[in-house]
């Protein structure tokens, strides 16, 4: 929708002029008013003197009226601009929130600074679906030129965090700069769904517990994970080249992933030497247990249950081959 104001702005500019050339023709050509009226228009309209005033004074009224009809075009052009590109931005707007609405079991990234950012790089990267929030127009607008789905809106509302679905969400990453902000995202979406899976960023070491008792079920420290990385780099440099292999996208090779054990899987009450008799051969780097428990390196003689999820490594095909044996 255009803005009134422009609207008005421009009436009242092309009505002062149409009265100050009507005026200063009559009295400097000794016009009528209504051929001074007429000569304005047609002034202001074409750009020409089609009287061929001589009077220094009237041939000054023209290049003035001529210069401020260009400069009314030439904002109306751009007030005209600014509405197409409204419309463009409404549109992408709509279909944002049509993508949202068929989202489920997606994931929310609140925040698009530095940390927020990246989550959503690495999220579309490994093809997770999730829908970005950000007060910033410029950061919505930067992240969905990257393709995400992104939608402006203040993260810490209720009501923004249903509009995008948290009902309906799997998980959701409170990644805002303040502390205080990541804690009302967190109470908030454990309040709409109870069981939804939150990480929540934390700028200082002294609120981590706060923030797990808000209901976050992970927290983070940007800054001390940074740390701790670059000192791992300096003491054990080949340990973190062979985890950054894993982790990085670019390698086709070699992934871990976790995977969940399904209530009528085949594999539920077995052990893990029934997976590694099928000679998918994947590696199950560790098991942990619906019941909370976790087993790194766990023995062949483990027993599988529903609910349990496994953290396997090996290629895409391997991994494949253990989602269709579980």
């Amino acid at each position: 929708m255009v803005d009134q104001k422009h609207i008005r702005n421009i009436i009242f500019f092309t009505v002062f002029l149409l009265a100050g050339g009507t005026a200063g023709f009559m009295l400097s050509a000794g016009l009528s008013f209504g051929e001074a009226f007429y000569e304005t228009i047609m002034i202001l309209l074409s750009h020409f003197d089609h009287y061929g005033f001589k009077d220094p004074s009237s041939r000054a009224l023209v290049i003035f009226l001529v210069i401020s009809s260009i400069v009314v075009v030439a904002y109306l052009l751009k007030v005209f601009a600014d509405y197409i590109v409204g419309l463009g931005d409404g549109l992408k707007k709509h279909m944002m929130r049509a993508k949202v609405a068929k989202m489920h079991n997606h994931y929310i990234v609140c925040g698009l600074g530095r940390v927020g950012a990246q989550v959503a790089e690495e999220l579309a990267d490994e093809g997770v679906p999730f829908v970005a929030l950000d007060r910033d127009e410029e950061r919505v607008k930067a992240a969905i030129a990257k393709g995400h789905v992104a939608l402006l809106g203040d993260a810490s509302n209720e009501d923004v965090l249903k509009a995008v679905g948290i009902e309906r969400a799997k998980g959701i990453v409170a990644s805002l700069g303040d502390d205080s902000a990541n804690l009302f995202v967190t109470l908030a979406s454990r309040q709409i769904k109870p069981d939804i899976f939150i990480v929540a960023r934390v700028n200082h070491e002294e609120n981590r517990q706060r923030m797990e008792r808000a209901g976050a079920n992970r927290t983070a420290l940007p800054y001390q994970i940074g740390a701790y990385h670059m000192a791992t780099m300096l003491t054990r440099p080949n340990a973190v080249d062979f985890l950054e292999v894993l982790s990085s996208n670019d390698n086709s090779e070699l992934h871990v992933e976790e995977i969940h054990v399904p209530q009528r899987s085949p594999l539920a009450g077995k052990s893990l030497d029934d997976l590694y008799h099928a000679r998918v051969g994947a590696t199950v780097l560790a098991l942990n247990a619906a019941d909370g428990m976790s087993k790194v390196n766990p023995a062949g003689t483990e027993t599988v249950y529903a609910g349990d999820k496994l953290i396997v490594m090996g290629t895409n095909e391997q991994i494949k081959q253990v989602h269709e044996l579980l």
